[in-house]
């Protein structure tokens, strides 16, 4: 009898996922324990800060990682050098950008204290660190170094900052950005000797201009997911105060879930498509949308019908369940979009790409400038959550562009309309426990039908096949 044999797809997938898991498990935690450490108004200062060290990654790192993904087809021969060389690179612009940011912020706007500006420049360039080593780790199968970067650097900021808020009470805001950067601080600089002391020359400006040319027209566009995506904080403490940005953060948590799980995939499957669209081999694509799909309708189902028993374990003044429906809308919306992205990206329409994420970063902001002072805190979940919708749009427009139809137009809408009775189940049985669980019983049993009708398949699936 012969050995059986897993898809490597699905199972560094699972391994990814376990290892994501394991790293939300953290966040959550951290969640649960600073909001009970840390008073609502540095828990916000914290948010608020944390939504800027997101936008600020994007600049310090200049989005080099985003070569990587190419240069791995494009320049395997040499990747190593390569690898090391654009490392040397980003630390040069980290310095320059943080140079010119303190000047600005310090000594120009005085926006932001000199301590808040340096810490959050290490912040960023930690994150940009550790993502350059896992997109290097994605493509070369690298799986346990992969888990490690997944779920090791949640686990020791949760730990050190804990250990800092605990030591230092009085100034919990200041001490949870300490413990934070020094969690992030070892992973990185572990990461950043691992890739340097490999052999190559540290300056290569032939592979310095291939890294900039894919990357710097990226960095418009990330700079747009991120004010998109972490505008909604920053406009709420404007318009709401901290304490509200505490509890708005917090519920987000719940979407972020779906997120991780899918950023854990993400890497896999996209370096699976870029096989699929180098060879032009376009068969299984469609297959793999639509069981995707069906895994983050599962997830999301789940999370919503949980999500208010979860927010029972944190203070009061946290438990604003009207958040998990948008937070849940905007994390599928995610997912969606983001299969229609990697396409462009795989034709280097960075351009294209930035384009169409500022138009839907601007009509996000108009949106929140106009609905946030009128409904609160709420409007911010839902115009989010259309500016995605709009972005999902032109982004299968653009890819259809490219290659068309090459995903189901169906099963995209099917997705989205589950997603959506999902959010309206919930607030028709917001006062209804017993009928809400009942409902969401028997969505779940939906896929327990689907599993069990197309079991063969699944397990074709999860085979070597």
């Amino acid at each position: 009898m012969g050995k059986k044999h897993v898809n490597p797809f699905v199972k560094s997938s699972f391994l990814y996922v376990f290892a994501s898991g394991l790293g939300q498990i953290m966040v959550l935690l951290g969640v649960f324990l600073f909001t009970r450490l840390m008073s609502e108004k540095d828990y916000g200062r914290y948010v608020t800060y944390y939504s800027f060290v997101s936008v600020f990654a994007v600049l310090i790192g200049t989005n080099l990682f985003e070569s990587l993904n190419n240069a791995y087809i494009d320049i395997k021969d040499d990747i190593i050098a390569f690898r090391k060389s654009v490392l040397v690179l980003s630390s040069i612009i980290a310095l320059s950008v943080t140079v010119v940011t303190l000047m600005i912020s310090v000594f120009i706007l005085h926006r932001f204290s000199a301590f808040e500006v340096i810490m959050a420049a290490i912040h960023s360039y930690t994150f940009f660190v550790i993502n350059y080593r896992m997109y290097s780790a994605n493509m070369e199968n690298d799986y346990k170094k992969k888990m490690l970067l997944l779920s090791l650097p949640n686990i020791l900021q949760l730990a050190i900052s804990l250990i800092t808020v605990i030591v230092l009470p009085d100034i919990s805001y200041e001490a949870r950005i300490i413990g934070s950067v020094a969690g992030l601080g070892i992973i990185a600089v572990l990461s950043y000797i691992d890739i340097i002391k490999c052999p190559g020359k540290p300056v290569i400006t032939k592979y310095w201009k291939y890294a900039l040319k894919i990357s710097v027209p990226s960095i418009f566009m990330s700079i747009s997911y991120m004010i998109m995506q972490q505008c909604d904080n920053i406009m709420v403490t404007n318009y709401c105060g901290e304490e509200v940005t505490s509890a708005y953060s917090v519920v987000f948590y719940l979407g972020y879930a779906m997120i991780a799980v899918n950023a854990a995939v993400m890497p896999v499957r996209q370096a699976w498509l870029y096989r699929k669209l180098d060879k032009k081999d376009y068969t299984g694509i469609k297959t793999l949308q639509k069981w995707y799909l069906i895994l983050f309708a599962f997830l999301a189902t789940l999370v919503i019908m949980f999500g208010k028993l979860v927010l029972m374990f944190l203070p009061s003044s946290y438990r604003h369940s009207e958040y998990i429906p948008p937070f849940i809308l905007s994390a599928c919306m995610m997912v969606l979009y983001g299969m229609f992205t990697e396409v462009l990206l795989f034709h280097k329409k960075t351009g294209v790409l930035s384009v169409m994420v500022s138009v839907s970063a601007i009509i996000n902001l108009i949106l929140n400038a106009i609905f946030i002072p009128k409904f609160g805190a709420i409007a911010a979940g839902f115009t989010t959550v259309f500016a995605y919708f709009i972005l999902f749009i032109l982004n299968k427009i653009g890819a259809d562009l490219c290659i068309k139809r090459l995903y189901s137009l169906l099963y995209s809408a099917a997705f989205i309309a589950w997603a959506l009775l999902l959010a309206a189940v919930f607030y028709m049985t917001e006062s209804h426990e017993v009928i809400r669980y009942i409902i969401y019983s028997a969505m779940l049993l939906i896929f327990a039908i689907i599993a069990l009708v197309k079991r063969k398949t699944i397990k074709e699936m999860l085979g070597s096949k």
